[in-house]
């Protein structure tokens, strides 16, 4: 059986549709090893097995550029569940409110200071890193707020694309690293305070389950992986202004005060237009994957972007619908842009709620600032990831650009 590695770094989102076929599983063979390519909602649902682990599921190079080293997306069991409680903690239901406020108080800022075309893409870089990271309890000037959302951007940006934009996220990343163990150690050693609850108390006190101070270096990975997933959502928002352009009947809704016809945009938003094209997980032991024989130490692949265009989940699925999700609740095993699973138990994303709230929060501002798109190439190529409108979205204020 040929290796279909290569295959996926070359086709990146349909990857995975294109070989499931609409099966639940199929046989391949990836980074060397057998393995079974899942979907639908009974591979998400096998996905999340507990006979699976997350330690050495993914790459190095793609591991430590976007996740840092001692992350908790590599851990399993006890140790997955004390640490992954920090992160439950920060982002406890009121403390994403809050950010959600800042963010509101951020885009009201931007839209003030535009004046002239402005690309949507850079704006919300902008935005979500003067939001995130004095939330965070991270201490950040005006002047040096520009690096660092650059820096975070890059990382995101580069982390799965060969060439110069992953050259220059393993850069950003080891000046992050830099940075965030500095910001932990002045906590530690009491020489910047924050306040409790922050991302950044949290990441300088937390301990690893059998009780000792997390290592300064894993330390500051926690406080990256709080913030850097948060700059990620900027990729959404960019869509999310695509959209917003294409769909002129959805932006008079939410324009007006519909929060319903909101959140149903996000969701569709984050359902459409993708991220991750897959996830993987290996085997604990030899084990039958949906009728496909995987040996121990073998990958299970989720195919992310092929479940959430499934025609037999999501009809006309490359329809932009947010009707969708107006009809009541949806198994949140067909809807997976981020990964399944419980959040509580299991390895689905805690920033699911952040995602929602600062997509939100931006499609909101969109709405109700008047403007216009002028000419340019929105089209994204489905091979490179994450991938995004090629032109950022051109935002054209009224009288501006005569």
């Amino acid at each position: 059986m040929a290796d279909r590695t290569l295959e996926l770094v070359r086709r990146g989102y349909p990857w995975g549709a294109s070989i499931r076929g609409g099966a639940d599983a199929v046989p391949a063979r990836v980074l060397g090893r057998r393995a079974a390519v899942v979907g639908g909602p009974a591979g998400v649902r096998r996905f999340y097995d507990p006979r699976l682990r997350r330690r050495g599921s993914l790459p190095k190079p793609l591991q430590l550029v976007l996740f840092g080293p001692g992350t908790v997306h590599a851990l399993d069991g006890a140790e997955h569940h004390h640490r992954k409680a920090m992160f439950l903690d920060v982002l406890a239901p009121e403390a994403v409110a809050a950010l959600g406020v800042r963010a509101e108080q951020e885009w009201a800022s931007a839209v003030r200071r535009w004046r002239d075309d402005v690309v949507l893409f850079d704006e919300a870089v902008h935005v979500l890193t003067a939001a995130v990271l004095p939330w965070a309890g991270v201490p950040v000037t005006p002047d040096e707020l520009p690096r660092r959302a650059r820096l975070l951007a890059e990382v995101v940006d580069g982390f799965a694309a060969p060439g110069p934009a992953y050259l220059r996220a393993v850069v950003a990343r080891a000046r992050l690293g830099r940075w965030a163990r500095r910001l932990v150690r002045r906590v530690r050693e009491e020489r910047l305070r924050v306040a409790p609850g922050t991302a950044l108390a949290a990441a300088a006190a937390a301990r690893s389950a059998d009780g000792r101070p997390l290592p300064e270096r894993v330390a500051a990975v926690a406080l990256l992986n709080v913030v850097r997933p948060t700059i990620a959502v900027a990729w959404f928002i960019a869509f999310a202004g695509r959209a917003l352009h294409e769909h002129p009947q959805w932006r008079d809704r939410i324009a007006a005060g519909d929060e319903a016809a909101l959140d149903a945009f996000v969701q569709e938003v984050r359902r459409l237009y993708p991220f991750v094209p897959v996830l993987a997980a290996r085997t604990r032991q030899a084990q039958d994957v949906l009728g496909v024989p995987v040996p121990r130490g073998g990958f299970v692949v989720l195919d992310v972007h092929g479940t959430d265009h499934d025609p037999a989940l999501w009809p006309d699925p490359d329809r932009f619908d947010p009707e969708r999700f107006l009809h009541g609740p949806v198994d949140p095993d067909t809807l997976v842009p981020q990964g399944g699973g419980e959040v509580t138990t299991g390895h689905r994303c805690p920033g699911e709620t952040v995602t929602l709230t600062m997509l939100a929060a931006a499609v909101r501002t969109l709405a109700r600032v008047p403007h216009t798109l002028p000419p340019q190439d929105l089209a994204y190529d489905l091979s490179r990831v994450p991938t995004r409108p090629r032109s950022g979205v051109v935002l054209r204020l009224p009288g501006e650009g005569a």
